[in-house]
């Protein structure tokens, strides 16, 4: 069954909700399910549910009657929160991160600017643009049924990320250099930090990569602790590659499940 997306809570009984006209527009116009068809519908919070189409709105929603509730509650059982900040990418390649961090199921997606950024967002084009990375993350949802939405933040600074980051929380940077963990000795001490954090910061520069002076001022500001530097290897990845392969290399090494 194909499956839609509501601003409603999933309540424990059996009860009527609606769709709204953009989700309408899916159903009815390219899925083509008319009354008496089934389907499922999620509310974003990991619940989902069988529901049946009961009737076409003239304002453009559709009336759903759910029927089994909470058919799941979780895609994936994580003991540890894991927030990305990828630095801001041409137009196109943050949509595809946004797109594979939710069918990864990263919890909270921050980009930043760095200064090797290849792109900065106009103020008076940022809500649209976080508006537009939600509505594909949600889409993402529906289709891979990774039911708990990607919470896409506003881009900010390098700096102002740093410094948002609570003092107990790991902060790990993605820049090659002498003092740098590989990723697999950093995946083993992250494998041996388990049970005793609860989340995992990771910044993954631009093309250029962070500059020194990032790197100097993070030091400075942040000391030895909770602070990691890892590198990838000798071959160089874009920066959407890096991420992506990052985050799946974490999520099916089972060191983010409780």
């Amino acid at each position: 069954m194909r499956r839609f997306f509501t601003t409603q809570t999933l309540q424990p009984i059996p009860c009527d909700l609606w769709l709204d006209p953009s989700e309408t527009r899916h159903l009815r116009d390219s899925i083509r399910l008319r009354p008496g068809d089934a389907c499922l519908v999620t509310d974003g919070h990991s619940g989902e549910a069988e529901a049946v189409v009961r009737e076409f709105a003239p304002d453009g929603r559709t009336r759903l009657h759910v029927q089994k509730v909470l058919i799941k509650t979780s895609s994936f059982n994580d003991g540890i929160t894991l927030r990305v900040y990828p630095a801001m990418l041409r137009k196109g390649k943050t949509d595809l991160l946004v797109e594979k961090a939710q069918e990864l199921g990263v919890h909270e997606f921050r980009p930043i600017v760095s200064e090797h950024c290849e792109i900065k967002i106009a103020k008076e084009k940022t809500v649209k643009i976080v508006a537009r990375w939600n509505h594909i993350a949600r889409e993402a949802s529906k289709q891979s049924g990774n039911l708990k939405i990607l919470h896409v933040e506003v881009p900010q600074s390098f700096k102002e990320a740093i410094e948002h980051v609570a003092c107990d929380e790991p902060i790990v940077i993605f820049h090659p250099g002498g003092s740098s963990l590989s990723f697999s000795q950093w995946l083993e001490g992250v494998r041996g930090l388990k049970g005793r954090i609860t989340a995992l910061n990771l910044f993954i520069g631009p093309e250029g990569g962070f500059s020194e002076k990032e790197i100097r001022w993070v030091q400075l500001r942040r000391g030895e602790k909770n602070l990691y530097f890892v590198e990838l290897g000798e071959v160089l990845f874009k920066a959407d590659t890096a991420l992506i392969g990052i985050v799946a290399a974490l999520r099916f090494s089972g060191i983010l499940s409780a």
